[in-house]
């Protein structure tokens, strides 16, 4: 017999898949205290899409916290095109990466 996949289970996507899947995407805020202090940097977040396109969770990577959590903030917001395994919408999960200057 074939196995099924796990319930549950998740594909890795790269962040130009998750970029050019990302139907409605918010801009994060470049904060007045972050940019006061000349703070920049990049921020990785990892984000979880749930079977239909919507953000299911965020994880901070890296980054300073001034910036880590708008980027998080407008990140769960997003919404994706639901990504597909054997042609059902799955679970999928991807880096994204976000540089202030």
């Amino acid at each position: 017999s074939i196995a099924s996949p796990v319930h549950g289970a998740e594909i890795r996507v790269t962040e130009a898949d998750a970029k050019a899947a990302a139907i409605s995407k918010s801009v994060p805020e470049y904060p007045a205290a972050a940019r006061q202090l000349k703070v920049t940097g990049k921020v990785e977040l990892e984000v979880t899409i749930a079977v239909d396109g919507s953000v299911e969770d965020v994880k901070i990577s890296s980054g300073n916290a001034l910036l880590t959590r708008p980027c998080a903030k407008a990140v769960h917001d997003w919404r994706f095109t639901p990504f597909l395994q054997d042609g059902k919408p799955t679970r999928a999960v991807a880096a994204l990466t976000f540089e202030f200057k």
